[in-house]
Formats: structure tokens, sequence, C-alpha cells
């Protein structure tokens, strides 16, 4: 199936288009993030839109994938088992964080942080199709979003970033932060 067709969001479902964005990114270097990012943009998608015909195109291309994906990958245990799943997607999330955060503490800002720091995020969000997250998963989901658009603001405006979290190295109280994030 194209890419177009799991790509092209109408407006009313722009709030996928960036886990269908992560779904494409992925394609090439890990399918589970693939499938499991389409799956949570189908999740997501319904409860916004589900009778339009825009809307019933996008979402029948994503089922039409996901059932194709799903069972041409039965051997493989993180689409088939929702716990090896969630262990996969949150193992690259902290990967990704990690290194945009030890970028960050070494003051090195780029828009490759920027960018591991929001797809982390991402990818935390993702997870939220296994149930309930743990409350330092969602810290972490809130804190690399907040720190990728914060990051991002500063080299927009031409300043210097400040390394770290606010106010050490706790993850910011939710009362310091200033920035909207979208969740």
């Amino acid at each position: 199936m194209s890419q177009n067709k799991l790509l092209a969001c109408p407006a009313q479902l722009h709030a996928v288009q960036h886990y269908l964005k992560l779904a494409v990114d992925y394609e090439a270097r890990d399918v589970v993030i693939t499938y499991w990012a389409r799956l949570y943009s189908l999740q997501a998608a319904l409860k916004l839109d589900k009778k339009s015909p825009e809307a019933r195109i996008l979402l029948a291309n994503l089922m039409d994938w996901l059932e194709t994906f799903k069972k041409t990958n039965l051997e493989n245990e993180a689409i088939t088992n929702d716990v090896a799943g969630q262990a996969l997607l949150e193992n690259e999330a902290t990967k990704l964080f990690n290194w945009a955060d030890s970028n960050d503490r070494a003051a090195v800002f780029s828009k490759n942080v920027v960018k591991s720091f929001y797809t982390a995020g991402v990818i935390l969000d993702v997870c939220d199709v296994f149930g309930d997250l743990s409350e330092e998963v969602i810290a972490q989901r809130k804190y690399a979003k907040w720190k990728a658009t914060y990051i991002h603001n500063c080299l927009k405006k031409g300043e210097t970033p400040i390394p770290g979290p606010i106010g050490g190295d706790g993850l910011a109280d939710e009362g310091e932060l200033n920035i909207n994030v979208p969740q």
C-alpha cells in the first residue's frame, strides 16, 4: 500500500498526523514501531471522526494495512504481545531521550536534539495503546515534549537554551513549565 494513502490526513484528523509521520519514519528502521504508531493513529482518528468520507478513506487504509501486516508478522512477539510491544517502544523512546538529554546537559543544542526529544515523546504517546502508563513514563513523556519545545523556541529566537532540567537534576515541576506542549 502506498505511503501517500497512509499519510494523507484530512484536516479534521490533523491531530494524528505526527503519529502517521512517525510510522513512515520508522518503516525502514523498526516495523514494530510503525505497526503500533499506525494502530494508535487509527484509535485516535476513530475518536475524532469516523463518519466523514475523507476520514473513512484514511481509516479504511489504516485498517487494511494493520490487518495485512499483523497476518504476515504473527511470529513477531512485539506485534502479537502487548507487553513485548510496549517494552520495545519504551526502550526506543528511552534511547532517544537519553541521547538528547546527554547532549542537552552538555550544552550541545541542535535540530537533532530537538527531534530526538520530540520523537521520544511521540513514541511514549503511542504507548497509550497498552493502557495506563507508569508515572515515570508519563513524566519522561512530558519532559521530552517540553524540552523539545523549549530548545526549538530558543534556537528559533537565536537564544542559547539553558542545559538540563529547570531547577537542577530532577524533572521540572508542573508549575514551572510555562511552555504549552501539545499532548
